[in-house]
Formats: C-alpha cells, sequence, structure tokens
C-alpha cells in the first residue's frame, strides 16, 4: 500500500518491509496485507511517522530490524502494539551482521519493547518455540496464470552470494540436454565461468528471471526460499529447491536437493521434474491447499485478529444513489435536478417512493421518462427511512451506495471528486454539510470534529455528531453488504448500522467541503421528539457492538461516550422536562428497562468524569451529579419532578461534551 496522507486509514496493524527486501514484499504483502516499503532514508522514515500518527494504526510490524525502527517507535504519539516478523534462518547466524540483528531482536524481546515475533525459518523456530512470543509463520502467495512452454531454466539465486549454490546449478544445466540458463546480467566472475564451460544461458531482467520457464532452480541452505517457491509452482513452473522447511512427501522427495555440492543430484532432480511434471503439480494443488489453510491459521495467531479478505465481486455501476421520497411534492425536483446535474457516468438512481399520498409520485415518473437510463422507480408501502434504506440496498446495482433525502440537495462537485477516489477502491468517501436554514441564511457542519482531528484523523470522523448520517458519505455496498444487518425501521435508522460500517471501514477519503446541502426545516424528523425511538436504536447499536466485537479497533468505552452520551441528554434525558406529568414514570421506566446499564456505562465512565470536572459551571455540575446518582439508584422520578417544579435543571449539550478535550 502507499504511504497516501490524503487518505485516512483505520488498521488493527501495519507492516513496515525495508526497501532491500522487495524481493520479498509481493509474498509478505500477500500474506499479511497493510505492507509499505521503507526507503533507506530519513525523510522516508519522518513520512511513516506522520502516515502512523494520523491514522487509527493499532499494531506496528517490523520485517527485522533496523536502527530506523527505534526512530519510528520514537516518534510516535499514541501507544502501540511492536511485532517483529524475522526472515532469517538458523544457518544464515554464521553471517556476522544477521546474528548482530538476532541479537538485538532478542533484547528488544526480553525487555518487552517487541510484544512478540513471527518466525519463518523451521530450524529458528524449533531453537524460540519455547517462548510464548514466537509463531511459526508460513508466507504465501496468490494464484497466478500459468506460464508458457520453454527450454529455459530460471536461476533465482543471486549469482554473487557464496551462500548459494548458483556456479553447481549451471554446472547441472550443461549436462542437460538442449536446456539454456536464464540468468540476471553477468558478473565478471559468472561470463569467465560460463565461457570456459560453455554453458548455454540468456540474460533476462531481474523481475522475468522466474517467468515462462521449463524449470526453475532456488538451491541454497541459509535463505528462506518459500516466496520463489511458491511463484514458480503457481505458475505451473516446477521449483528444485535447497533449504526446506515446508515440503514434506513426496514433493520434499522430488524437488528438494540433499546437497548444494553434488551436481549430478541437482542434474537428477531436473530430470525427474521435467518428465513428471503433470504428476509433481498435482501433489502440488493437494500441498497448497492446506498449506493455503495453515498459512492463514498461523498468520491470525500472530496478528492476535483476523485478516481482511480481498473483495473480488464485480459490479453493475459505480454508484447507486438512492433516493427515499414521503410526501416530499415541494422540494423533490429541486433534489433530483442537483443529484442529475452531479451525476457521473457510471451511476443509477433509484428513487424509491414509501408510499406517498400527495403528487410526488407524478413528479418521478416524469424524472424516470426523460433520463430512463439513469432512474430506476421503485413503489412501496410506507414503512419509513429505515425501511426504504433496507429495499434500497437490496436494489442497488452499484459498488458503492450514496443516499440523498429527497428534501435536500447535493452539490454537482460530490460526485465527480469523489469518483477518482471510488476507483481507487477506497471504501468511503465522506464531505461536509452545508446546513441551509428557513431564513436561507447556512453554515458548515464538519465532518470531523475539530476537537480531535490533530490527534487522529479516523477518530475526528467517528466521533463527529453527524457520524451516523447516511446522506454524506459514498459508502463501499460490499462492507454494509458484510454487516448482515438491516437498517432498523425506526426513527433515527443511520444510528443503527453506519457506526458499524465506520468500525469496518478501512481507507477513507475526506473532503473538506460542504457537498451535501441539509435543509434544516422546522417540521422535520430530527427536529421533533422523539425519546422512545433513541432508546430503541442505542439498545440496537449496543447490541450489534458486542455482537461485532472484532471489527472495533478503537477504546469502545471512547467510542460508546461520544456516540451515546449527548444523544442520552439531547433526546433521552431532556424530554424528562418537556412530558406531561402523566408520561414521567412510564418513560423512566421505559428507559431504566432498556438501558439502564448502557447510561451507567456511560456516567461512569472516565470521559463523562473528565467533561463533568471540566465543567465551569458549578451549578450544573452539582445538578448533573445529582441526577445522575439518582439514576444509578433508580430513584430519578422524584430528582426530575423536583427540579422541573423549581426550574432549575441543566442540560447538557453537544458542545459540552465536546469542549472537554
Amino acid at each position: 500500500m502507499e504511504k497516501k496522507l490524503d487518505i485516512i486509514y483505520n488498521l488493527k496493524y501495519l507492516v513496515i518491509i525495508p526497501i532491500g527486501y522487495k524481493d520479498m514484499f509481493e509474498s509478505i504483502n500477500y500474506t499479511f496485507n497493510n505492507t509499505i516499503i521503507m526507503e533507506n532514508n530519513i525523510e522516508d522514515v519522518n513520512l511513516i511517522i506522520k502516515f502512523i500518527n494520523q491514522n487509527n494504526i493499532k499494531d506496528i510490524i517490523f520485517v527485522d530490524y533496523l536502527p530506523d525502527y527505534t526512530l519510528i517507535m520514537n516518534g510516535l504519539l499514541e501507544k502501540h502494539d511492536y511485532k517483529i516478523l524475522y526472515t532469517k534462518t538458523l544457518a544464515s547466524l554464521s553471517n556476522i551482521g544477521y546474528y548482530d540483528m538476532y541479537k538485538t531482536i532478542l533484547e528488544l524481546l526480553n525487555n518487552n519493547t517487541i510484544k512478540s515475533i513471527g518466525v519463518l525459518d523451521e530450524s529458528m523456530f524449533e531453537v524460540m518455540k519455547n517462548t510464548d512470543k514466537a509463531t511459526k509463520i508460513y508466507l504465501n502467495l496468490g494464484e497466478q496464470e500459468e506460464a508458457e512452454e520453454s527450454n529455459t531454466i530460471g536461476l533465482l539465486n543471486i549469482q554473487d552470494n557464496d551462500y548459494h549454490s548458483f556456479y553447481n546449478e549451471l554446472s547441472a544445466i550443461k549436462l542437460c540436454q538442449d536446456k539454456i540458463a536464464k540468468i540476471r546480467k553477468p558478473g565478471p566472475t559468472t561470463k569467465e565461468f560460463i565461457n570456459c564451460f560453455k554453458v548455454p544461458t540468456i540474460v533476462e531482467k531481474e523481475e522475468e528471471i522466474i517467468n515462462n520457464n521449463c524449470l526453475n532452480l532456488n538451491i541454497n541452505f541459509t535463505e528462506i526460499c518459500t516466496h520463489n517457491f511458491l511463484k514458480s509452482m503457481n505458475q505451473s513452473i516446477p521449483c528444485i529447491i535447497g533449504n526446506n522447511s515446508f515440503l514434506t512427501g513426496d514433493l520434499e522427495k522430488y524437488l528438494v536437493v540433499n546437497s548444494d555440492d553434488n551436481i549430478d543430484e541437482i542434474k537428477e532432480k531436473i530430470d525427474y521434474a521435467l518428465k513428471n511434471k503433470d504428476k509433481i503439480m498435482k501433489l502440488y494443488q493437494s500441498f497448497k491447499k492446506e498449506y493455503d489453510k495453515k498459512s492463514n491459521e498461523l498468520v491470525e495467531e500472530f496478528l492476535g485478529c483476523k485478516k481482511e479478505q480481498n473483495e473480488k465481486k464485480d459490479y453493475e455501476k459505480l454508484i447507486s444513489v438512492i433516493v427515499p421520497v414521503y410526501n416530499v411534492e415541494k422540494y423533490l425536483e429541486k433534489s433530483l435536478n442537483s443529484i442529475i446535474k452531479a451525476s457521473i457516468d457510471d451511476m443509477e438512481i433509484l428513487i424509491i417512493n414509501d408510499g406517498s399520498t400527495d403528487n410526488s409520485e407524478d413528479i418521478i415518473k416524469k424524472y424516470e421518462n426523460n433520463y430512463p437510463k439513469l432512474i430506476r422507480y421503485i413503489k412501496k408501502k410506507n414503512g419509513g427511512l429505515g425501511s426504504v434504506r433496507n429495499v434500497g440496498l437490496k436494489e442497488a446495482k452499484g459498488k458503492y451506495i450514496a443516499s440523498i433525502d429527497s428534501d435536500d440537495t447535493i452539490n454537482p462537485n460530490f460526485f465527480i471528486e469523489a469518483e477518482k477516489y471510488l476507483k481507487e477502491d477506497i471504501d468511503l468517501v465522506i464531505c461536509d454539510w452545508l446546513s441551509i436554514n428557513e431564513d436561507k441564511t447556512s453554515f458548515e457542519t464538519a465532518a470531523i470534529e475539530w476537537v480531535l482531528k490533530d490527534k487522529n484523523k479516523y477518530e475526528g470522523l467517528l466521533y463527529s455528531t453527524i457520524m451516523p448520517s447516511t446522506c454524506n458519505k459514498i459508502m463501499k455496498k460490499s462492507i454494509l453488504d458484510s454487516l448482515n444487518l438491516k437498517y432498523v425501521e425506526d426513527k433515527y435508522e443511520d444510528l443503527s448500522l453506519n457506526p458499524l460500517f465506520m468500525l469496518k471501514a478501512k481507507t477513507i477519503k475526506y473532503i473538506n467541503k460542504p457537498y451535501y446541502e441539509y435543509y434544516l426545516r422546522s417540521g422535520s424528523l430530527m427536529r421533533s421528539s422523539a425519546g422512545y425511538s433513541m432508546i430503541n436504536i442505542i439498545k440496537e447499536l449496543n447490541k450489534r457492538l458486542e455482537d461485532n466485537k472484532e471489527i472495533i479497533n478503537v477504546d469502545i468505552n471512547k467510542f460508546k461516550y461520544y456516540t451515546y452520551s449527548w444523544r442520552i441528554e439531547e433526546y433521552i434525558m431532556n424530554q424528562l422536562y418537556t412530558l406531561d406529568d402523566s408520561e414521567i414514570s412510564e418513560y423512566i421506566k421505559y428507559i431504566i428497562d432498556n438501558i439502564y446499564d448502557i447510561c451507567m456505562g456511560v456516567f461512569e465512565s472516565s470521559f463523562y468524569k473528565n467533561m463533568l470536572e471540566t465543567l465551569k459551571n458549578e451549578e450544573m455540575k452539582k445538578y448533573i451529579k445529582k441526577r445522575n446518582n439518582s439514576f444509578k439508584n433508580k430513584e430519578i422520578e422524584k430528582v426530575i419532578i423536583d427540579a422541573r417544579k423549581k426550574k432549575n435543571y441543566q442540560k447538557i449539550t453537544p458542545p459540552i461534551i465536546y469542549n472537554c478535550y
């Protein structure tokens, strides 16, 4: 992955691999995902520090050890768990440089700077397996296309490495009839050897040595050769190796040499592999199935979490725009015109009529007739916004879902600017709001909470007041589908599902522009009293959070503080001061029966307590503490009735919740 500072990442781990390990990048990245290359300069080290600091990344996995890793750890603002993927073999410790690296890693493990280590070499793992900090790792590689037939044999070893069997491999190929050695650009010694023994050779670029051969050789006894072996075999090119910690049975018998000095043995292995290619590949397919399973299990054990699977599903459209319609004849044309003006080529608009009783349907049909290739009309019985969103998700043909309420509008540049990032497979594109009052005055509402944005941009988006909104987001449908959940068919339906999407999204593009134009109307849903609905939604969201803990990569108590606290105050507790006297008892009972534990979890969290302690309004602080204590003892009704009579109650609003940090 690229170190893009304009994208916000939410990752459980990040793998950092030195640039000198480019030959292993493909297999490490396939095995782990989330892998970046570290250039050999201080500028890139600083870029990586900045990249980690601005994103939500829990664990850092370093490949082997470099002094630059210490610079990275010292430059990070938040606490991370550090792990190392150790790629060297036990035999390689005869090299003083590799031995010093090994000693440094042991010191880091012993002083708990490094939490755990993943080991590739079987012999090295045998040495370290008595510690619970070591995990045996099997690197993996995806399937590739079958190579063309050829009479070349690729020499995957580096010719000037004393630990390799390069010249013995050349000698064995010389003994083979009509076979040509494919090598990298030869050095003086190699040229002299080739000329002296008249070995037929061709020179190829480094990245092409392994491809389109009848056979590949990677015989060594000091380095891990899993990557080259898998890459070769995945192309149906048999690969003969020396150092082996993963092959058993017939595959080991046919493809592993016992001695790198025995040219005759190498020649015999070549001859057998060429004559029995089909047999070997059949054995490999069976081996690969078990190897893939084992590799995935060990990697997830090392990571301490599930590895994300890459999406492969094809879609008919890039974006499906869902427009819920219910009795909005006064605003519908203006809304649809704005969406059409913002449309891009690879897009569809789903207008879903939720049982309107006004003239909305006539307007919809007019637009459907005028834009038959762009608009699809779906009519349904009235069920509310949650019901509409669920129908839209089921019917949408797009890779991404956008939702525009039919009494709002969007800026014509929203989809145009977002399109680039959608084509780059970003999980979520999100923009700010332009909130427009009935008197046509307006103000911007940021999608990122300004109090948090300099600490962690992802948390700034996750904890903002408008985070649950569907309307300022373009969301990858496959993530919504993978949650296997529906929007609750009640008011505030967005809060039942979108926070889970935000928790699962790994890549986010935040467009700091007010592209969604939200009209504040006195009779709109969000301006009305709906305490019971908010109680139901918070209860359901909390259950869903408990059921999906594996996707949560943030402090869950902090998440609940920002997501629940002001909604509990504004939509639930504040209703107590406006309800009729006859309704209070029933309403309080409903709160206690349904979300008592949730409320207490918020009120007793360190975040809520810190908020109260930082309040300058002592009267408010005193009242809220008294109210919360009575709620804890389930005696809140008396406190509320007394406060109503004396009119001395205090209300906590969102600015109070956010301004404490």
